[in-house]
């Protein structure tokens, strides 16, 4: 079991670019020999008003909710896996929006058969608020820079090569990275 912990934003150009075109396809892959915690939160700040939380995102707002969004899912689908996926699905995006919102959460639940109504509803509440106040929690104690920030067995990562990376990580070689190092190999 290799874990990996992936530090993100919902709308950070290079978070979209690492989670759909390299991290997803290892999850694909190797989900079921990974322990993956994934963290939406990244350089955001937040603030209590009043016994209100209140956020403060590098990409403003909407990144705040996108964030919101993916904590949701990851709460609501209680599966990594299927949260990756979707998280994955909102970052792509689509007719000239930013993804990462109720647009992209409704395609991708209808894509992936997900019932979005409490992920959105928990992102409009009090519960995507604690869940983002957790996510940052959380991110401060990984003390990063940038995003996204990835940890692969509690080691950084720059996530060039991840695949490779991720499967030399192993104790014992999983079927599927002994697939990838036969192509290589040809």
């Amino acid at each position: 079991m290799v874990t990996i912990q992936l530090y993100y934003e919902s709308l950070c150009p290079d978070s979209i670019q690492f989670i759909t075109k390299v991290f997803k396809p290892v999850v694909e892959k190797l989900a079921q020999y990974l322990n993956i915690q994934t963290y939406p939160y990244g350089n955001a700040r937040t603030f209590n008003h009043n016994g209100h939380y209140v956020f403060q995102c590098q990409h403003g707002p909407e990144e705040c909710y996108g964030n919101k969004l993916h904590a949701c899912a990851i709460y609501s689908l209680r599966n990594m896996t299927r949260a990756v996926l979707f998280n994955s699905c909102m970052m792509e995006p689509r007719q000239g929006r930013h993804g990462s919102d109720d647009d992209a959460a409704d395609a991708c639940g209808n894509a992936q058969n997900v019932d979005v109504s409490l992920i959105k509803e928990c992102a409009k509440g009090n519960k995507g608020d604690l869940l983002l106040k957790y996510y940052g929690d959380e991110s401060t104690k990984a003390h990063f820079n940038s995003v996204p920030y990835i940890l692969l067995n509690g080691e950084i990562n720059d996530g060039n090569n991840f695949m490779r990376d991720v499967c030399a990580a192993f104790t014992n070689t999983p079927p599927p990275c002994q697939e990838i190092s036969m192509e290589e190999n040809q």
